[in-house]
């Protein structure tokens, strides 16, 4: 296991050093690194920054109106207030989950083959995100794009019972609708609700707020007393123990599955090592 986990953490440390970190601040151009940042600490400056909030939320989805379902949430959101300006917000949330309450989206690594339906949602198109919204706590509304899927898992292994490869084949249904997700009862409960769809609710396992930008790449900011921004070796090494996860296999974590196909992969390593 040391040496596959070495093997892993050398090819990804390979593909970072292909320029991928240029890729990724394109993708997501309110992460900034060493010039960029001081040169947008410059900018709020002189525009008068007065405000500014960070906030990263964990939960776990347990309802889905009334039918009993495992399921995720992550959800990362920045609101700044400019004297000069209109208030500025950015915010990025998913949510995955399943009926089938046999099987979590956390399972174990099993090595027969299996179906896995499950649902996913991520927003795609903020309208509001705000802390101390009326009533609630944490209020982010918008656009989201609705996924359900189902997955033939063809799980392959050698003569000493190793797993050696993995094959999925999915289908996908996609559709767009509007929701809004609200978190109440001093940051422990929320609700997601979107059109057309019944209303997502559970328990939150863990916040931060704060006025410094959150790096989201630090896979280990939330499960260490650090206050460092910085990715590390060790989030490196966390992501690749997840290696290979998706919904019904393994410890799959949505804050890790950067590009969004519902399987933390190398594409997802490279990722955490360009930004080293």
């Amino acid at each position: 296991m040391k040496k596959k986990l070495a093997a892993i953490l050398l090819a990804v440390i390979a593909l970072s050093s292909l320029g991928l970190v240029a890729g990724i601040a394109s993708a997501l151009p309110w992460i900034g690194r060493g010039n960029v940042i001081n040169y947008i600490a410059r900018a709020n400056m002189a525009k008068g920054l007065t405000q500014r909030s960070w906030i990263r939320i964990n939960g776990i989805i347990t309802e889905w109106g009334e039918t009993d379902v495992n399921g995720l949430l992550h959800t990362q959101a920045r609101t700044a207030v400019f004297n000069l300006t209109d208030t500025r917000q950015l915010a990025s949330a998913s949510a995955v989950w399943t009926t089938n309450t046999s099987r979590p989206i956390n399972a174990v690594r099993a090595k027969e083959n299996f179906t896995y339906s499950f649902y996913g949602a991520r927003l795609i198109n903020a309208s509001v995100s705000e802390l101390n919204y009326g009533d609630d706590d944490f209020f982010l509304s918008g656009t989201w794009n609705l996924y359900n899927v189902t997955s033939n898992v063809t799980i392959i292994t050698n003569s000493n019972g190793e797993i050696t490869k993995i094959h999925r084949e999915s289908d996908t249904d996609v559709a767009e609708a509007y929701g809004e997700l609200s978190v109440t009862d001093n940051w422990t409960k929320f609700t997601l609700a979107i059109d057309g769809y019944e209303i997502l609710s559970g328990s939150v396992i863990r916040s931060r707020t704060g006025s410094m930008q959150f790096n989201p790449f630090k896979i280990t900011s939330d499960l260490t007393s650090t206050t460092s921004n910085v990715v590390s070796k060790a989030d490196l090494a966390t992501i690749a123990k997840n290696y290979r996860a998706m919904p019904g296999w393994g410890n799959y974590d949505q804050s890790m599955d950067f590009n969004g196909n519902y399987k933390i992969d190398i594409a997802d390593l490279a990722t955490v090592a360009a930004n080293m």
